[in-house]
């Protein structure tokens, strides 16, 4: 008699290996491939986690010796401008992993490295370096895979990795993009800045259309990689700059003046940590030192529809344990108040900041159902919303405080009080944190548009 056990294995066999074949070739077919041309990279669509982060740290590593900086100079006959020799490698020890533990302690989801200023002192062994006809070069003498070496290490800690780099006119610069392929196919950056020559030459020119092309087709995940809108000089032509999207996922804001609206296109806001330290997103008059200086611009982009990224230095030594302290600092804050921050959204039904009938600023935030109103002031006596009507039945809660608020709706607006003390001390209201205080209202209210 036949064996139907037997037939039977290699019939189910059979048609498990048929259906792998049939779904990767269905997914091989259903997986986007992006054109070097604007219709068909527009497509792409600025990814979910880099609009859940809000808060990333943009790192600059070291700068070359100054011998070796000398010697390049003389080699090519250039003269670019001179490296900050104040974070020079003979001047900083640079620590990876302090650096990247200071990231995890300020509650930053993800980490940019920035290489040299000019782009060509490379921060990995590349095979276009040191070779006829390249201006490249290594960072150190030693062969150090810097860039792996912090991308591993920030991947370890559950961050997303992003790379600074300074555009290069491919024809100057023949070996640019090679490098720029070279860099993006072995680390796999979540997130890439652009900046220098992108500000001076048409897209044609940098084939900048060709390098983002090539970023979203040789990234592992393209739908989870954010490049920046500038891929050539029409963001100055459009006077777009600074303002709104056009292309790629995100705009840059860089020190500049704050907006009053949500913007249209997601955008990330770059703060150097220990300059401009003492401009806020108020102006000067309401600065009140570095961290709260930093936390408001933090939950004024958020409100605004972008992400915030503050700037480290490996030097010049005196700032190392500024940084240090506030980015601690600004974890501490997050620990409190990182619900109204994390995964949040602008409030696009309402408005995105609006100043209390008391005087406090605050700026909104939404997520799951509920409205997040942070006052960049402790609301004494009480912080009233002319523009927000609650409906009966409404929680409010003050993030870091165990208890809810009271709150009234009358003809002057939504009356928040302050949260009750928990009576161990009497009952004052233990403040929860430092510099900007959380409410917490659910379900949203309606954002009254005249009053």
């Amino acid at each position: 008699m036949p064996n139907f056990s037997r037939y039977r294995f290699w019939i189910t066999l059979f048609s498990c290996h048929l259906l792998l074949v049939v779904s990767t070739a269905a997914a091989e077919k259903t997986k986007v491939t992006y054109q070097p041309n604007w219709e068909s990279l527009d497509r792409h669509q600025t990814p979910k986690w880099f609009q859940d982060a809000k808060l990333g740290v943009f790192v600059y590593a070291p700068q070359p010796r100054r011998e070796a900086w000398n010697a390049w100079r003389k080699q090519h006959g250039l003269s670019p401008k001179t490296t900050n020799q104040s974070y020079s490698l003979d001047n900083v020890d640079w620590n990876v992993d302090q650096v990247l533990q200071e990231v995890v302690d300020a509650g930053a989801r993800y980490v940019v490295l920035a290489g040299d200023e000019r782009s060509y002192f490379l921060t990995w062994p590349s095979r276009y370096a040191d070779i006829e006809g390249s201006k490249f070069t290594t960072l150190g003498p030693d062969g150090r895979d810097w860039l792996g070496e912090f991308a591993a290490k920030a991947r370890q800690l559950g961050l997303r990795f992003g790379i600074y780099r300074n555009y290069l006119h491919p024809e100057k610069n023949p070996y640019f993009l090679p490098t720029m392929y070279e860099m993006i196919d072995r680390y796999q950056p979540d997130t890439l800045w652009l900046d220098e020559d992108v500000h001076n030459y048409s897209a044609d020119d940098l084939r900048s259309r060709e390098l983002a092309a090539y970023y979203y087709n040789h990234s592992k995940k393209p739908e989870e990689v954010a490049l920046e809108d500038s891929l050539g000089n029409y963001k100055h032509q459009l006077d777009t700059f600074g303002k709104r999207l056009l292309h790629g996922d995100w705009f840059r804001k860089e020190i500049s003046p704050p907006h009053d609206e949500i913007t249209e296109g997601y955008f990330v806001r770059y703060e150097p940590l220990y300059r401009w330290r003492s401009r806020t997103p108020l102006g000067r008059e309401h600065s009140r030192g570095i961290t709260n200086n930093i936390i408001e611009w933090l939950v004024d982009s958020v409100s605004k529809n972008g992400n915030l990224e503050v700037v480290t230095h490996p030097g010049p030594t005196g700032v190392a344990a500024l940084q240090k302290r506030t980015l601690l600092q600004i974890g501490l804050w997050l620990e409190v108040n990182g619900e109204a921050i994390y995964a949040t959204r602008p409030w696009w039904e309402g408005n995105p900041q609006t100043v209390t009938s008391e005087g406090h600023h605050v700026r909104f935030t939404t997520k799951d159902g509920s409205l997040y109103a942070i006052l960049l002031d402790w609301p004494w006596p009480q912080a009233t919303f002319a523009r927000l009507h609650a409906e009966p039945g409404t929680r409010v809660e003050m993030l870091g405080v165990f208890d809810t608020v009271d709150w009234q709706q009358t003809d002057k607006g939504l009356v928040l009080k302050r949260p009750a003390g928990s009576g161990s001390e009497g009952d004052e209201t233990e403040i929860p944190c430092d510099h900007a205080f959380c409410f917490k209202i659910s379900p949203v209210p309606t954002w009254v548009s005249t009053r």
